[in-house]
């Protein structure tokens, strides 16, 4: 009896210390899955939360939110989706959940579902600059150039500040055939951020389509002084007569950057201008473009070498290579 009492009482305090282990160890990956930079260990925290059989309903919803997120990031929309869609189950309050699905779905080209989930967050939480500013973004990918000049007021309102909203609406602006409002916009982007590439770049767009020469060959020169892989300023210089050594920097940085996706990205991406992708769920890199289509091809881009997702091979590019690769796309789109 004496024996039996002691296994018992060893037991007991095996169970309480391996419990305790398996609870810090699901405190840590809920850690982990909150904040972790590193996106395969904040995939494989949120992974464990998700299994964690005592995590509450609302941790579980971070789980797949978070693990959604990072997944979107690296390109694995089918997944990223359904992680998304699990987390509003969950927590049906969850903003951000709505607006990380909401981009998902504009990178599937469900501007619809898209819009509707950036209404969420917006009825969720109606202060929050991104759910307007992702509508407009939806709007203007859908050809609603009237919708998408309202959510961006509205995001501007918010957020007086931004240039890229200002960026953004100016495009709306062009798109609806309002010139002079877009060089407004694009000149207040500027005028917040003197060094905003794309914000030359469209302007010179613009002035050139309203037949002032010399100001969008002024433009295009900047934006390339700004950001050599804007290849559009560099096609734009030589349609307007004024290529330069500006151009030819341009040139070089495209054709660095086919190389370097030749060694990286053909195994399953479609590099050039035409034919189909080896791996039917990696983009063509000619299309990149238009699921990015008002802002610069440089951040996505990173994000999605930074969070492989399972069929992408791992490998790490200087900011210098990320920028070679981006000339490239550019010119793909210039091409197309």
């Amino acid at each position: 009896m004496v024996a039996l009492g002691r296994i018992g009482l060893a037991a007991g305090v095996m169970l309480l210390l391996f419990g305790a282990s398996y609870g810090m160890a699901s405190e840590d990956a809920l850690a982990k899955c909150r904040s972790a930079s590193n996106a395969d260990a904040r995939l494989k925290a949120c992974s464990e939360l998700i299994e964690w059989s005592s995590a509450t309903a609302e941790q579980k919803g971070l789980g797949y939110r978070n693990r959604g997120r990072t997944r979107a990031e690296a390109g694995a929309t089918d997944a990223a989706l359904a992680d998304l869609t699990e987390a509003i189950k969950l927590n049906p309050a969850d903003g951000q959940a709505y607006g990380y699905r909401a981009q998902v779905h504009v990178a599937r080209r469900n501007l619809d579902a898209a819009i509707s989930d950036f209404g969420d967050v917006i009825r969720l939480r109606p202060k929050a600059v991104f759910g307007y500013s992702g509508r407009g973004h939806a709007y203007l990918v859908k050809g609603d150039a009237r919708q998408a000049i309202d959510d961006f007021s509205q995001a501007l309102r918010l957020a007086p500040g931004s240039a890229v909203a200002y960026n953004n609406r100016g495009l709306a602006y062009k798109a609806q055939g309002n010139l002079p409002r877009a060089i407004e916009d694009f000149t207040l982007a500027l005028s917040i951020n003197p060094l905003y590439g794309l914000a030359y770049n469209n302007r010179a767009y613009t002035h050139e389509a309203a037949g002032r020469k010399a100001e969008a060959v002024a433009d295009f020169r900047s934006a390339l002084l700004v950001d050599p892989a804007l290849t559009g300023a560099r096609e734009g210089l030589a349609r307007l007569g004024a290529a330069g050594e500006l151009a030819a920097e341009s040139e070089r940085l495209i054709s660095a950057g086919k190389a370097l996706v030749e060694m990286h990205c053909a195994r399953c991406h479609a590099i050039s201008a035409e034919g189909a992708s080896p791996n039917t769920n990696a983009p063509p890199f000619r299309s990149l473009h238009k699921l990015h289509p008002v802002q610069a091809l440089r951040e996505p881009l990173t994000r999605g070498i930074a969070a492989p997702h399972d069929e992408m091979p791992k490998f790490k590019l200087p900011d210098a290579d990320v920028d070679k690769i981006v000339a490239y796309i550019n010119s793909l789109e210039v091409r197309e």
